[in-house]
């Protein structure tokens, strides 16, 4: 049984101003090109809305910033395949979702939209095929990867922190998200984020949420919730009116046994307009260091359902 019927069912959805669709209507995958710059990954499983994923090439020289980032993630409640014929509910916004790191020194991060990582190289595949997107295309898998040289945020002369590969790997039902960073240079890092889900707080989007190795669950309907931080691994979370959830599931090795993480191995934003999940590997005053020849990997899965 799931949430949407304990807590009120389709009359809590007809209620909430959604239309509620018919049956016969398509799922799985589609990969819609926008242009050079901009992909829509299209997932839907059976009884639940299509879920929107952007996929936007960046460059910023002001930032030193060129590569593709995830940005906007939505649900779209239409019958048919994509192109959109009807308004998305926006479930999380923009933000660094494979990582974000801050060496000592630096004012900023490098990675996501703070900038200082440069593309190398690009690649799009459909079912495993090297294949280059066009129009609208189903696929069972949509993958994109891309190698980059991330550099150092306290530099004004770009230095080379290391070489990373990011894997984007989409499927009907969620998201997959791969990396390793291999080191170059020796720094200390005081912050370490990765796998981020900056989910929206709002009475149809998210409002409790529990960590994924725990029986408890906390309130995040509000700003200034203080939803306790813990070494867990993952974090999901939901709605308990429209059935919606979102979680995020990292495996353990990304953490490093949370020798450096504070208490803080996941935790939950608590701004005005979204619960933000931070997996952490480095929070001050803890610190890490790293020489030339490291390696930092992270695997980390998004699962995200709207029932219909």
């Amino acid at each position: 049984m799931d949430r949407r019927t304990l807590f009120g069912g389709t009359a809590a959805l007809a209620a909430s101003g959604l239309v509620v669709t018919a049956p016969g209507e398509s799922d799985g995958l589609y990969v819609e090109r926008r242009g050079e710059r901009q992909i829509m990954v299209w997932t839907r499983e059976p009884g639940h809305l299509w879920i929107r994923y952007e996929l936007r090439h960046f460059t910023d020289p002001a930032k030193r910033m060129d590569a593709w980032r995830l940005q906007e993630i939505t649900a779209v409640r239409q019958a048919g395949p994509p192109p959109a014929t009807a308004e998305g509910i926006r479930l999380a916004t923009a933000a660094a979702y494979p990582y974000a790191i801050k060496p000592a020194g630096a004012l900023d991060h490098f990675g996501g939209l703070h900038g200082d990582e440069l593309l190398q190289n690009l690649l799009f595949l459909l079912d495993g095929r090297a294949a280059l997107p066009s129009g609208v295309t189903a696929a069972g898998e949509f993958e994109l990867t891309q190698d980059t040289q991330v550099l150092d945020p306290a530099q004004e002369a770009p230095t080379v922190l290391g070489d990373v590969n990011v894997r984007h790997i989409f499927t009907a039902s969620g998201l997959r998200i791969r990396w390793v960073l291999r080191w170059r240079a020796a720094r200390v890092i005081e912050y370490a984020y990765g796998a981020m889900l900056p989910a929206v707080r709002a009475d149809t989007v998210t409002t409790r949420f529990r960590y994924l190795d725990q029986a408890v669950e906390h309130g995040i309907g509000a700003p200034g919730h203080r939803a306790p931080p813990a070494d867990s691994y993952g974090a999901e979370l939901y709605n308990t009116v429209n059935g919606l959830t979102m979680s995020v599931e990292v495996e353990p090795g990304f953490f490093n046994g949370y020798a450096q993480s504070d208490g803080r191995g996941v935790w939950v934003y608590d701004g005005d307009t979204y619960n933000k999940v931070y997996p952490t590997r480095v929070s001050k005053p803890g610190a890490e260091q790293v020489a030339p020849g490291d390696t930092w990997h992270l695997d980390a899965t998004y699962r995200i359902r709207y029932p219909s």
